[in-house]
């Protein structure tokens, strides 16, 4: 007897589920998308029209309360991920939230508090660590072929054509952030991944709002101090007066290097420098990790093992950006505490 399919609803139906959860949960055998639910009637009523999904909901409290349904991918504007996530597991549902998974570090734990009391199965939607160049790096330093890493350096610069702020992305309450939460999420996801096991101790902040009435900062840079002895700095904005948008991610250590974008490994041989980088596939790297990322979570849901990428990682970054926005505050240095086991 075939085993049955996890039937999942996808809430919050824009750019990143109809590029990226919608053809994921498609893509994976053991997933039976049910639902679609959004707010905006003509989108909804055409996506389940094209990918041949029965129901929609227009109202979430309608969603939470059909039994039918198993699990949920919550990609709604940030605001939204803790309450939904929380009334999704009170009804019996496990979900996969986008990142960032809540608006703050305190909601953040009250969405792991819930799913422990529920016995939910709650997992971010990190999905840049999943990436092949990132992974093929990632190997390369748990072998040691980088040595002892020191620094790591990542960036995301946009042109002022790239992003809109129009709608909820502009308005704090709603977004929780600017240019740091928005565009920082990933980068810290890749970085964090990257430099385990080691730990962030302190972040200094800095901000900038082109506009003096702006409610979020469109540019924002930080410096990350981490135990032992490692230092990450990380850049965005969304309003630079450039012609090409810059990604980045380099990572160093005493016996060689990493580059993404293009992907470059270098190390040191004989006292020379020489590159090592394997093959890696270019092509549809963002894609390739959206599916992996779903078909980790859903195997974790059919097999009922531990989600492989913890709420506890998406804890951290919003730590870090919890002390981002402190520390460009107050233009002083945030320590973080150690987190109670």
């Amino acid at each position: 007897m075939a085993e049955r399919k996890v039937r999942v609803a996808v809430v919050g139906c824009g750019t990143q589920s109809q590029l990226a959860h919608i053809p994921a949960l498609r893509h994976n055998p053991s997933v039976e998308l049910v639902a679609l639910c959004d707010t905006d009637v003509r989108k909804l009523n055409q996506l389940c029209a094209i990918h041949k999904v029965e129901k929609h909901y227009v109202d979430f409290d309608d969603l939470k309360e059909d039994e039918s349904i198993d699990a949920v991918v919550i990609a709604t504007p940030n605001h939204l991920h803790a309450p939904m996530a929380v009334a999704a597991m009170r009804y019996g549902k496990d979900v996969l939230c986008e990142m960032p998974l809540a608006l703050n570090s305190a909601e953040v734990r009250q969405m792991m508090a819930s799913a422990e009391r529920e016995k939910r199965k709650l997992m971010p939607a990190m999905n840049t660590r999943l990436r092949p160049d990132i992974q093929t790096i990632r190997r390369f330093v748990e072998g040691g072929e980088l040595g002892d890493l020191y620094y790591c350096k990542t960036g995301w610069l946009q042109g002022r054509e790239s992003w809109s702020l129009s709608g909820w992305r502009g308005q704090r309450l709603r977004a929780g952030g600017g240019a740091f939460l928005s565009l920082g999420t990933a980068l810290l996801d890749a970085s964090l991944a990257l430099v385990a096991p080691h730990v962030p101790v302190s972040v200094i902040g800095a901000a900038h709002h082109r506009a003096p009435r702006s409610e979020v900062e469109d540019t924002a840079f930080a410096m990350i101090r981490f135990q032992p002895d490692l230092t990450l700095t990380v850049e965005v904005g969304w309003s630079m007066l450039q012609e090409k948008d810059l990604t980045y991610l380099n990572l160093f250590g005493n016996a060689g290097a990493a580059l993404l974008n293009p992907t470059q490994i270098h190390k040191e041989m004989h006292g020379h420098l020489v590159n090592v980088t394997p093959q890696i596939p270019a092509k549809d790297a963002l894609r390739s990790s959206w599916h992996l990322l779903v078909n980790l979570w859903v195997e974790s849901l059919v097999r009922d093992t531990a989600v492989p990428i913890a709420a506890s990682e998406a804890l951290t970054v919003s730590r870090l950006a919890d002390a981002f926005y402190q520390s460009q505050s107050t233009r002083s240095e945030v320590p973080l505490t150690s987190e109670k086991s």
